[in-house]
């Protein structure tokens, strides 16, 4: 019977997220955004969905279509993660189906985002007009080719990217002469950094927890927010899930240097990991005897503010010293708790007092994520911090950001998702509850084409989901807040493999009750 459960579920996700592809791949598809004219769908897929008829369904049933396959691929996403969980099914298994789902979302075209757009149109005001993207928009270089396909959002707006990624884009500008180039290099390197991902993740939960290999690569790799969100967009969010696994495998490798470089350089692509990076120098500072720990700042702290003045510096000016970050700080999004809540308190005070909600957010994860850091510090002075609790701790830092920011988008759920099975149930569930949800709220990548439903759609996002999502934060931070007060671990008590320590490695192993 468990064998047949294992492969039912098996065979549940990979024909729901071909279905999903299927819909995606079909010219007029509700997922595309505004496509280049050689960035528009072709191939055997596209073939397929149009021999079928979904290139002749029309409005708002197009839209009703790809609102069902989406929600039957999360249906059967969440029966693969129930199954893994219950060790149903096997990593090769898993793996199986992860590699075939990243080989169909090769076939589809361009999906949900235009991000990608604004990547390439930053790197192009950097390499091309030799421009600043922290000072100058796209509207400073409204002749460029790429005009016509930036969202409108982002036409008058800086860069909001670390410097690593605008050298990056500044590269891929010089080299890749059409629109088109830029989107198939950025969902290139969108499927790389995801593989690579989930192989570096088998990797670190293979020495920290075998028994959940199954169900944290289904977690990441197997999730329609991870392909069609995120890989089929192109987003640069999977190098910080990238960044963050790596970095967790180097600490169990003992390689903690390695780790700060690697979570620098993900800071520097998205400022997202600078709370895994900030933890973790808390935990190296914190461990060393005292007498040590300046010179471990140092060392450590050092390479990182180094890296990070390297990658800086050609666009480091006055009008934006934060390059960027001061300016993120201003967006919102209608989904986020916080915004909605916001629009509520601007009714009732006649649009005077909403303000006042984003603030009290904000207060509340600063003072979350102190508290969070004291209790590393803490532990690590105690000399009882496993890895797994580390990378829970990273863990706890990002579900929170991503829950408690005023922006919350389906590809920021990637942030967090290689360290699902660390958390324990209250995080784990925010967490996964978020991905889902977000997975069947975006009906549309471009709003103008179905106005009505897109009302609808406003609607059932404030209405719905975010009162959801408001409710998971709040019992989370319940959670958080009673295992930092009784000293209980920051993980889900897992039973920990052991792992060899390096020759000459000088470590703390008291463990003292509520913390293995």
């Amino acid at each position: 019977m468990s064998r047949w459960l294992g492969v039912s579920a098996l065979a549940a996700s990979a024909s729901t997220l071909f279905a999903m592809a299927l819909v995606a791949a079909g010219r007029g598809s509700p997922y595309q955004p505004v496509l280049t004219p050689n960035g528009q769908a072709k191939g055997w897929l596209r073939n397929l969905a149009r021999s079928i008829g979904l290139e002749d369904i029309r409005g708002n049933l197009s839209l009703a279509i790809g609102v069902l396959a989406a929600a039957a691929a999360v249906a059967g996403f969440l029966w693969l993660l129930r199954a893994a969980w219950r060790r149903q099914v096997g990593v090769a298994a898993v793996a199986a189906v992860v590699m075939g789902a990243h080989a169909v979302v090769l076939f589809v075209p361009l999906l949900f985002s235009r991000d990608v757009y604004s990547y390439a149109y930053y790197g192009r005001i950097a390499g091309i007009y030799g421009g600043n993207p922290y000072v100058e928009t796209p509207l400073d270089h409204s002749g460029d080719l790429l005009w016509n396909y930036v969202g409108p959002k982002w036409i008058d707006t800086p860069a909001v990217y670390g410097p690593a990624w605008t050298a990056l884009s500044a590269g891929l500008s010089r080299i890749l002469p059409k629109p088109v180039d830029h989107v198939v290099a950025y969902r290139y390197l969108a499927i790389a950094a995801s593989l690579a991902t989930c192989v570096a993740l088998v990797w670190v939960v293979r020495r920290l927890c075998p028994g959940r290999g199954a169900f944290a690569l289904a977690a990441f790799g197997a999730n329609p927010i991870v392909l069609f969100h995120s890989v089929a967009s192109g987003h640069n969010d999977l190098l910080i899930s990238l960044a963050v696994v790596c970095a967790l495998a180097l600490v169990v490798a003992r390689h903690h240097l390695g780790a700060v470089v690697v979570l620098t350089l993900g800071t520097l692509i998205k400022a997202t990991a600078a709370l895994p990076l900030l933890l973790l120098l808390v935990w190296i500072v914190g461990r060393h005897p005292p007498g040590e720990r300046r010179r471990a700042l140092a060392v450590h702290g050092g390479v990182s503010v180094a890296i990070g003045l390297a990658f800086a510096g050609p666009y480091l000016q006055l009008q934006d010293p934060t390059l960027g970050m001061l300016g993120l700080a201003g967006h919102e999004g209608w989904l986020a708790p916080s915004a909605v809540i916001g629009r509520i308190v601007d009714v009732l005070t006649f649009g005077t007092l909403g303000w006042t909600v984003r603030l009290l957010f904000g207060v509340i994860l600063v003072r979350a994520l102190v508290m969070l850091g004291r209790e590393v510090w803490r532990r690590a002075d105690a000399g009882v911090v496993t890895d797994v609790a580390q990378g829970a701790g990273w863990g706890w830092s990002l579900v929170l950001l991503a829950l408690l920011a005023p922006v919350l988008l389906p590809w920021y759920v990637v942030w967090t998702l290689p360290l699902v099975w660390l958390l324990p149930p209250p995080a784990r569930l925010s967490l996964m509850a978020t991905s889902v949800l977000l997975a069947v709220t975006l009906w549309s990548a471009e709003p103008l084409r179905f106005p009505g439903a897109f009302e609808l759609n406003l609607f059932v996002g404030r209405w719905v989901v975010t009162p959801v999502l408001l409710l998971l934060v709040v019992r989370a931070l319940r959670d958080l807040r009673a295992r930092l007060d009784l000293g209980l671990p920051l993980d889900d008590d897992l039973p920990v493999a052991a792992a060899p320590v390096p020759a000459g490695e000088q470590q703390r192993v008291a463990e003292p009750a509520g913390e293995r």
